[in-house]
């Protein structure tokens, strides 16, 4: 016996929102990385890709970037399940597309993972590369962009997320400042009618009115009788988790409260190896009162109020 499943949904582009079904939804993502320490880049058990999702719910957020990795295509099955949004990423780190033959080892390569993933309802977005340098090769980011689009015109492309943009539908920028004031003036200038902030070189393509949206912000270090001397996480580690909590909310209420602004992506969700900025331990062991992330993430987005 043969059993499947089927879901609707619509994604429309209105800025300064994304609109699922028709109605603005702040994207409250969450990196993850889809690592483990028993298998690495292997998952353990089904189970195990299920309880990442339900981990990520359990503090508030809707969905994630399923980063530089293809993940187990379970790990959809379930987000189709539980109501989880994610963006569609590859492993992009280290591809320099300035070398010759990159696009075509690339390309065929993300072709694969667009035709075993489009059926998907819980994807609302493709991102094929990630923080490419200043020096790249723009066409071939435009190349990859096109070839998207010409598989799959149901969903927004981001060319490259964080930094470099030469053509895409939805505008992204990291941001790992961890000074909360200075993040909020930054942002702030936004959400009072001037320009996003951007990582891009001069020579890039600047914004041109698309949803926007801080995809790589926080990080917080946090990793309390930290042992291994090349752990790291951003910024200066808080003295007290008090301390975390107030930082963690400023900056997550500046991306929330910014009418212009229609998602954030806070990284990251689990420890990864030598990362210890995530919101749960390598091994899924919490660090924080769920409750009380989830009362900061789960709050009303200035867009959801328009």
């Amino acid at each position: 016996m043969v059993k499947s499943y089927f879901g609707l949904r619509s994604i429309t582009l209105a800025p300064p929102a994304i609109l699922l079904n028709g109605k603005p939804v702040f994207q409250r993502l969450v990196l993850d990385q889809g690592f483990y320490p028993e298998g690495i880049y292997t998952a353990p058990s089904d189970e195990a890709l299920r309880r990442d999702i339900e981990l990520a719910q359990a503090v508030g957020y809707n969905g994630a970037r399923l980063h530089q990795k293809v993940f187990e295509e379970r790990t959809l099955y379930w987000a189709d399940r539980l109501g989880y949004i994610v963006w569609g990423e590859f492993p992009s780190w280290g591809v320099d597309p300035k070398l010759p033959g990159v696009l075509e080892r690339f390309l065929p390569e993300w072709l694969e993972v667009l035709e075993r993933d489009y059926s998907h309802p819980c994807l609302v977005g493709w991102c094929p590369f990630n923080e490419t340098k200043p020096d790249h090769n723009p066409e071939v980011l435009r190349n990859v962009y096109l070839a998207t689009k010409a598989v799959d015109r149901t969903r927004p492309v981001i060319d490259a997320s964080g930094w470099t943009h030469v053509v895409c539908d939805v505008y992204d920028s990291h941001d790992y400042d961890q000074r909360t004031e200075a993040f909020a003036q930054r942002h702030g200038r936004f959400a009072s009618g001037g320009e996003p902030f951007v990582n891009n070189p001069k020579d890039a393509v600047p914004w041109q009115g698309q949803p926007y949206f801080v995809s790589e912000y926080g990080g917080i270090w946090w990793n309390p009788g930290q042992t291994d001397e090349k752990a790291w996480g951003y910024g200066e580690r808080p003295r007290t988790h008090e301390e975390f909590m107030e930082r963690f909310r400023a900056l997550t209420e500046t991306l929330l409260k910014n009418p212009r602004m229609c998602g954030l992506c806070y990284t990251q969700l689990t420890d990864v190896e030598q990362e210890v900025n995530g919101i749960y331990t390598y091994d899924r062991q919490a660090k924080h009162d769920a409750a009380a992330l989830r009362a900061i993430n789960a709050q009303k987005a200035a867009i959801e109020e328009a």
